[in-house]
């Protein structure tokens, strides 16, 4: 079983793979591993620009392949229940037997009803497949989502009960990957004179990759610039406005402007991305296995190294610190995206599923 699939079906070749969204969620998990380390250096304000970069890149690009490979079929609800839900219900389990023992957490009074660790995404990409089959069927249905993740923030919510304010900021994004799957057909609904820009748009992008490479890196650094003046907490996208010490007017403002930026960066990875095989490749393959587990290096590391005297030294010495970001980073990526980890990943899910659902 594989949540992260990069397979799809065609006329001459079934489960072929497609490389460039391997690529694409391969850069996506490593940036994640990334910013989970570099977080414990961000009093250092250039490290938190990074971080603050690395936010509307990284879930965004999984998320729009996760959409990507989603479909609508009889089975999508069993199937986003048994392998989405189930692996999220056993990796939030696992995780708590792991926080009990090794750090002495006390046992959760909401467990999975409030996401352990980073395994939120699991939850919300379980409710987005979920309700596919309904969203499709709704007019101007990505427009309501960019006007829910603008909304949402306007309600005061005391805890990340469900994810569910994460949930509504990201299916914009989740939406436009699932339209790029189907971008012909989509195309074709539209006014002719609005599907000709589209088209033009993006015959320039392809034939001019390196000009649309040099603008994605300028808009990266204006945005850094853009970001710098960003309430504290923002970009967690799970606080309301009003929490965040901000106008209800500014914060949708605020809101926006990070949304379309994800969705631009989203788009143009899409098409600069190449469909190869490449390093980013095998880390796209077993992303399943990098994500849930590096948790536990992470939080591992922050506790017993940071904490450690050799540990003080890195954390107060910004060139230490982004060298020992960088090597740990390529370190946990390498060592889960093996592929006998995925293997063992897969055994104990597959076995977890088949205990808990009945098979005709």
């Amino acid at each position: 079983m594989n949540i992260f699939s990069s397979k799809t079906e065609d006329l001459s070749s079934k489960n072929t793979r497609i490389f460039k969204y391997d690529n694409l969620r391969g850069l996506g998990i490593l940036l994640v591993v990334f910013f989970h380390l570099l977080n414990s250096f961000f009093n250092f304000p250039i490290y938190k620009s990074i971080g603050q970069l690395i936010v509307i890149i990284a879930m965004p690009i999984i998320f729009f392949v996760s959409g990507y490979f989603s479909k609508v079929d009889e089975n999508t609800q069993i199937k986003a229940f048994s392998g989405i839900l189930i692996p999220y219900f056993l990796f939030c389990t696992l995780w708590i037997i792991f926080t009990f023992i090794v750090f002495g957490w006390d046992l959760p009074k909401t467990p999975y009803l409030l996401p352990s660790a980073g395994l939120w995404y699991l939850l919300t990409l379980f409710l987005m497949r979920s309700f596919l089959p309904v969203f499709v069927r709704i007019k101007h249905i990505f427009w309501i989502m960019i006007a829910g993740s603008l909304l949402i923030g306007l309600i005061s919510y005391s805890s990340n009960f469900l994810s569910i304010f994460k949930t509504v900021y990201y299916l914009p994004l989740f939406m436009l990957g699932y339209y790029f799957k189907n971008s012909e057909y989509y195309l074709s609904e539209l006014d002719s004179r609005i599907s000709s820009v589209f088209l033009k748009v993006r015959n320039f992008i392809v034939s001019n990759k390196i000009i649309t490479f040099v603008f994605l890196i300028l808009f990266l650094i204006a945005l850094s610039f853009i970001f710098a003046d960003f309430p504290k907490n923002f970009f967690s996208f799970d606080i309301s406005y009003d929490d965040l010490g901000i106008g209800d007017k500014l914060g949708m403002f605020l809101r926006l402007i990070t949304i379309a930026a994800s969705i631009i960066v989203a788009i143009l990875l899409n098409y600069l991305m190449p469909n190869k095989e490449m390093f980013l490749t095998k880390i796209g393959m077993n992303s399943l296995a990098v994500y849930v587990l590096h948790f536990y290096f992470t939080r591992s590391l922050k506790t017993f190294f940071l904490g450690s005297s050799l540990g003080d030294i890195v954390s107060n010495n910004p060139y230490l610190a982004i060298i020992y970001v960088i090597i740990a980073t390529l370190v946990i990526t390498f060592i889960l995206s093996r592929d006998f980890v995925t293997k063992s990943i897969n055994k104990v899910i597959n076995l977890f599923v088949k205990l808990l659902v009945k098979t005709s």
